[in-house]
């Protein structure tokens, strides 16, 4: 009985953390990052505001427009623009794309890599 017990306990910590994926196009999105710490952004002209910190950002879509803090982005699409608070890890594949960031969260410095072409990788005030 015991271990049942533990089991269950193990699995419903498991269930407690998700993963949002938005296809919609043409959408205006609020994530909690407590609720959902990995958002996927699949659909195009998409504006996502992030409460909290998420764990992970993937943009495969084109024209996003994400408002937030986050631990890794990942930019797969074209013309998407990432205004970030803070971020550890930003990597861009995709073109065109522009991730203005504050400051790192946890790390000292934040890591790029930016495989893409002409984007742009900034750090504001």
């Amino acid at each position: 009985m015991k271990l049942l017990a533990i089991l269950a306990i193990s699995l419903g910590a498991q269930v407690a953390s998700a993963e949002v994926t938005i296809m919609e196009a043409h959408k205006a999105v609020t994530i909690d990052c407590a609720k959902d710490p990995e958002v996927n952004l699949v659909g195009n002209h998409i504006k996502a505001t992030l409460t909290g910190t998420c764990k992970k950002v993937t943009a495969t879509g084109n024209h996003e427009n994400v408002i937030g803090s986050v631990t890794s982005a990942f930019v797969a699409g074209n013309h998407n623009v990432f205004d970030l608070d803070g971020v550890d890890a930003i990597s861009i594949a995709g073109n065109h794309n522009t991730v203005n960031y504050k400051k790192p969260l946890a790390k000292k410095k934040t890591a790029v890599s930016n495989v893409g072409k002409y984007n742009k990788v900034n750090r504001v005030k």
